[in-house]
């Protein structure tokens, strides 16, 4: 019996700490759809120079997704993707560093 808990309790928390790391994930701004049907920003999003809120931002810009390449402090580093095409000429280099409570996590797919 205790190892039947054991094990519960390792699976659980080897579950936990997959969850905690974001790196490789595809992530989409959160939005809303506007009266005429386009997407909008639910909230402007600072886009962060370093991993900390009080170094340099400006606002993010693109409704697009993003891949997560580094997590730290509670913020993520947020690359650009290929897009749709595979034409995004920026795809891979980063944009900066964002609050991950601000994106909503996308398919793989969508990132690739």
């Amino acid at each position: 019996m205790k190892q039947l808990f054991a094990t519960a309790a390792l699976a659980l928390l080897s579950l936990n700490s997959f969850a905690a790391n974001s790196v490789g994930q595809c992530v989409f701004p959160k939005y809303e759809i506007q009266k005429n049907g386009n997407m909008k920003l639910k909230k402007a999003i600072p886009i962060y120079s370093a991993a900390d809120v009080k170094s340099a931002s400006s606002l993010l810009t693109k409704l697009d997704g993003f891949k997560v390449i580094n997590q730290a402090n509670g913020l993520v580093q947020l690359a650009e993707v290929p897009g749709a095409d595979g034409s995004n000429p920026n795809a891979g280099k980063s944009i900066g560093w964002a609050k991950l409570s601000d994106f909503d996590f996308q398919e793989l797919r969508n990132c690739n």
